[in-house]
């Protein structure tokens, strides 16, 4: 590849890494719950920093630091969805109140209404 070539289509991954970037940005504060914001901050956002890591890439290319590129993209890969699986775990079970959680479980309004029977034959 020429170098004219080169650093075009690194510029287009990295502009399309920085846009999807962005949007994930604009997801997380339009979105008004966190399970709702979790998406956003998760997949898109990898995404865009994958395709700025490979426009990086390919600007760089026979230079030795690719492989730290490569490691970051992997531990970006692998870590996003882990977090975004306990945050959305821990936001359900802390019962975040924000309008998309419902309180009270259907097993839990069983339990207590068994309850309530239970104290009304005593």
């Amino acid at each position: 590849m020429t170098d004219d070539i080169r650093e075009i289509v690194s510029a287009l991954f990295v502009l399309a890494g920085a846009l999807l970037t962005l949007s994930s940005a604009i997801g997380l504060v339009r979105f008004r719950d966190t399970l709702s914001r979790m998406h956003p901050a998760a997949k898109p956002q990898v995404l865009g920093l994958i395709l700025v890591l490979f426009g990086t890439c390919v600007r760089i290319f026979p230079d030795i630091d690719m492989g730290m590129l490569v490691l970051a993209g992997i531990v970006a890969v692998c870590t996003a969805p882990v977090i975004a699986n306990r945050v959305g775990n821990l936001a359900y079970r802390e019962d975040v109140e924000d309008g998309t959680i419902t309180h009270e479980a259907p097993v839990l309004e069983k339990f207590q209404a068994s309850e309530a029977n239970r104290k009304r034959r005593r």
